[in-house]
């Protein structure tokens, strides 16, 4: 496991300008969206490996990182200003961010929301927290091995976006 805060992944999200509309509820959720599948990415691309240690947890969105959300929501203007200093991230992790941006940086909030309630972890662990009547925020964090059993969904994607890159305009295969 990295040495990596998710904030940091997150002022890289800001960095890139992906939290359109920034500084609002939909730019958090992006940005927790793209934290939820840029994570997947790096466990797809490097073995199960994780890019951070911090759990999601289930909410009604989708997953979150608790402490991101909180802070996007509370100080998005330190966030931001730190987002323009110059990050020093492993390549392995640029790589996996890169990927993220390129096949998920142009869905919207909604789009994004949508596809993490594809994962049955989500909806596992929202109903157990207790949807309809006290929610309870320990009850809604998705253990890492549940994650790890729907990689498969994530590396369909990339592997898709993989042949869609490697094919020319015409339509043709290289």
């Amino acid at each position: 496991m990295n040495d990596i805060e998710p904030r940091t992944i997150a002022k890289w999200f800001i960095a890139q300008n992906l939290d359109k509309p920034a500084n609002t509820k939909e730019g958090n959720i992006k940005i927790q969206k793209l934290l939820f599948f840029s994570q997947l990415i790096y466990m797809c691309k490097n073995n199960g490996k994780l890019m951070y240690k911090e759990k999601f947890n289930a909410f009604e969105n989708g997953m979150v990182l608790e402490k991101v959300r909180k802070e996007y929501l509370n100080s998005y203007s330190e966030l931001k200003i730190e987002s323009q200093d110059e990050l020093e991230l492993p390549t392995d992790i640029i790589e996996a961010l890169k990927l993220t941006k390129e096949i998920f940086g142009k869905c919207s909030a909604e789009e994004l929301s949508e596809m993490s309630h594809e994962f049955d972890c989500w909806q596992k662990y929202f109903k157990k927290s207790g949807i309809k009547n006290h929610y309870d925020k320990n009850k809604s964090i998705v253990p890492y091995k549940e994650l790890e059993k729907e990689l498969y969904k994530v590396q369909k994607v990339i592997n898709a976006y993989e042949i869609s890159k490697n094919t020319t305009e015409d339509g043709e295969d290289y």
